[in-house]
């Protein structure tokens, strides 16, 4: 009897001391608002003016960002508006609507708002599996040529596709050829950047030892051989290249065991890329994009442990001695 009150006496002092473990680290938990309370900027004026006209996206909508102040494009709402590109020489841009099955891409004007559908991904029978999906949209000085990654082809037999990175042009059909021939099993090819002389610069992304990682890649001529410009130690991706092409920003894993990144830049001739220059390490960094006229590099990181991604800017970025990153937003 006196052995079975020690056995439950011990038993609720453990449960006592898990609850109060549990709510001691439920105290220490950062605050994560709701949805409610970041669908929108909270600020309609940046703490920096950034150069040109940034198309950003957040919640579903798209913003620009001109002067310091955002404007909302204010975009029917079928799905999720992601990944603005600016179509060179005009007003206007792509962009990414997803919804929960398939994607399309659409060329927005930025200042009359008017919507123009160009691709159409979703089978007309319904057979979902045949769906298709579509990102990052870029278009090349010309204002005509487009490439994206494009899952395809499929059948209902075979319809996990790895990413390949497809051309066309915006008056007629967005995916006409394939330009790449991705890796199995690792998501494929993405992130294309036309080149001037012909081409693209890309991620690549590849399998070894269980283990994915991407390699920036130039490619000249479709489903040729690609030229790699880092290595699978580097494992880099999301290029950005320079107005005046000569200066190439990336975001590196290696070596950081995926706990964190570096934002690089390199020099960039033909296909020889100079030795890279950390602008800032051990960061959350994503998605670099060079001003207009080349005087600096906008990208987005947490500006501290328990926040969202903040839009930050470094001045001068491809040159010697850049400047000290300074938060735009917040």
């Amino acid at each position: 009897m006196r052995r079975l009150l020690a056995v439950v006496v011990l038993l609720a002092l453990m449960g006592a001391f898990a609850f109060g473990v549990n709510r001691f680290l439920a105290s220490r938990r950062s605050h994560i608002p709701s949805e409610s309370t970041i669908s929108a900027p909270t600020e309609t004026r940046t703490a920096v003016t950034l150069p040109g006209t940034m198309f950003i996206s957040q919640h579903g909508d798209i913003y620009a960002l001109a002067g310091g102040y955002f404007s909302d494009l204010r975009l029917a709402r079928s799905g999720t508006w992601m990944q603005p590109s600016v179509i060179p020489g005009s007003d206007a841009i792509l962009a990414v609507l997803r919804t929960d099955a398939f994607s399309d891409v659409y060329m927005i004007d930025a200042g009359g708002g008017a919507v123009h559908k160009l691709s159409h991904n979703a089978t007309p029978g319904k057979v979902i599996q045949l769906n298709h999906w579509m990102f990052w949209p870029r278009v090349g000085a010309d204002a005509q040529t487009v490439y994206m990654s494009y899952d395809s082809p499929k059948t209902q037999e075979s319809y996990q596709i790895d990413f390949a990175v497809w051309q066309g042009t915006l008056a007629g059909k967005l995916a006409v050829h394939q330009v790449t021939d991705p890796f199995g099993y690792t998501g494929g090819d993405v992130d294309a950047v036309p080149l001037a002389g012909g081409g693209i610069l890309y991620s690549k992304y590849q399998i070894s030892s269980g283990q994915v990682y991407s390699r920036l890649a130039v490619q000249k001529d479709a489903l040729a051989e690609p030229v790699y410009l880092t290595t699978a130690t580097d494992d880099c991706g999301q290029p950005a290249l320079s107005p005046d092409g000569a200066s190439l920003a990336m975001v590196c894993t290696g070596g950081t065991g995926l706990q964190s990144t570096r934002l690089e830049v390199a020099s960039l001739s033909g296909t020889t890329l100079g030795k890279p220059r950390t602008l800032i390490n051990n960061c959350l960094c994503a998605a670099p994009a060079w001003a207009p006229d080349g005087s600096g590099l906008a990208y987005y990181a947490p500006a501290d442990a328990g926040g969202h991604f903040q839009l930050w800017w470094i001045a001068g970025a491809a040159g010697a001695t850049p400047h000290a990153a300074q938060e735009v937003t917040s």
